[in-house]
């Protein structure tokens, strides 16, 4: 039990929930029946630009955008930013261990994570007991490690994105 409990502990511990860069969720009903959960920026709408017709949404985003001392394009671009790097994390593959000793991790760039594969072959459960705990720490650490840099380049992705956009808007 104790080699077991030392693995649940050395997993959670590279498993951390981060939450600097997590939006706050709330419950907002919607009326597209294909989207029925949302992410929100400021707590705002999470979709970017309201749709013209949609005045209470321009209304609640002009709210917002002047609560925090930014126009409404500005906002509206901080949404759109936030959605896309949402995305790019998402979109991260990272990968971990050796597929030669049979143990091989793969992972997005959340934290934690959304999709989590942690493969383990033949020659991983011949290792015994013991090195494949070891191998299985390496495999998620190393993934871990390799979905931050796939962070950090969205992140980037996502500076590029406004400053772009800024140039636009004037």
């Amino acid at each position: 039990m104790k080699t077991s409990l030392k693995t649940i502990i050395g997993l959670s511990t590279i498993l951390v929930n981060t939450t600097a860069f997590s939006p706050v969720t709330t419950f907002n009903p919607t009326k597209d029946a294909a989207t029925t959960t949302q992410r929100h920026m400021f707590g705002g709408t999470g979709k970017g630009l309201a749709v013209e017709g949609d005045e209470d949404q321009i209304k609640q985003d002009t709210a917002m955008a002047s609560a925090m001392g930014m126009s409404l394009e500005e906002y509206q671009l901080g949404m759109q930013a936030r959605n896309k790097m949402e995305e790019d994390i998402t979109a991260v593959r990272a990968m971990g261990g050796d597929a030669a000793k049979g143990v091989t991790v793969e992972r997005d760039g959340n934290s934690p994570p959304k999709h989590l594969v942690v493969t383990v072959t033949d020659e991983g459960k011949a290792l015994g007991k013991e090195a494949l705990e070891k191998e299985l720490v390496k495999a998620l650490a190393d993934a871990t490690n390799e979905s931050k840099k796939g962070r950090e380049e969205a992140q980037k992705g996502m500076m590029q994105f406004i400053a772009e956009q800024m140039k636009t808007m004037g």
